[in-house]
């Protein structure tokens, strides 16, 4: 008797807990619907972005600059290398015997923000570098006094061979 009790018991239990199961959750089988949706859509974006790539050339441009005050002893490298640096932008820069900091500077341009795809004007400039060229002729370190700065020869990178960077960080030549 006591085995059909707990047979009975058992088979309750069973049917209890098949009949108090959760039900299937209908958004479970709609949020990887939008998933998949939105993995499509992502994939979608990344080819239209890759292609867009493609078309907008980037060019490289290097300036060459020269500071003339008091701008030896003054930390005035290490302070156009931080700001260099902040502005995402490559070179170098040096002391010379003259007593000025010399130095060349590298920008990416691409045809997107020219508006340009020849790649063969080199009057357009970055934002990046007109703040860093007003940085070299207004700011300079917190100790320098700047009397002058010059910026020469703009050189463009417009070749699509020679898409990469001349320089890879800014570095202070010692």
């Amino acid at each position: 008797m006591k085995a059909i009790i707990y047979l009975s018991i058992g088979l309750l239990l069973i049917i209890y807990a098949s009949s108090t199961s959760p039900p299937r959750n209908p958004l479970a089988v709609t949020s990887s619907k939008i998933m998949s949706s939105t993995d499509e859509a992502d994939t979608k974006n990344n080819d239209a972005e890759r292609d867009h790539q493609e078309h907008n050339i980037t060019r490289y441009i290097t300036i060459k600059f020269e500071v003339f005050g008091r701008v030896q002893g003054v930390f005035f490298r290490k302070y156009t290398k931080a700001k260099a640096e902040e502005l995402g932008l490559t070179g170098w820069c040096r002391n010379t015997p003259r007593g000025t900091v010399q130095g060349e500077f590298e920008y990416a341009l691409s045809s997107a923000e020219t508006g340009t795809d020849n790649g063969n004007n080199t009057d357009e400039e970055s934002w990046e570098a007109i703040a860093f060229q007003r940085w070299l002729c207004r700011t300079g370190s917190p100790k320098s006094k700047i009397d002058e700065c010059t910026f020469s020869e703009k050189l463009s990178s417009s070749s699509s061979s020679a898409r990469t960077r001349k320089y890879d960080a800014f570095r202070v030549i010692r």
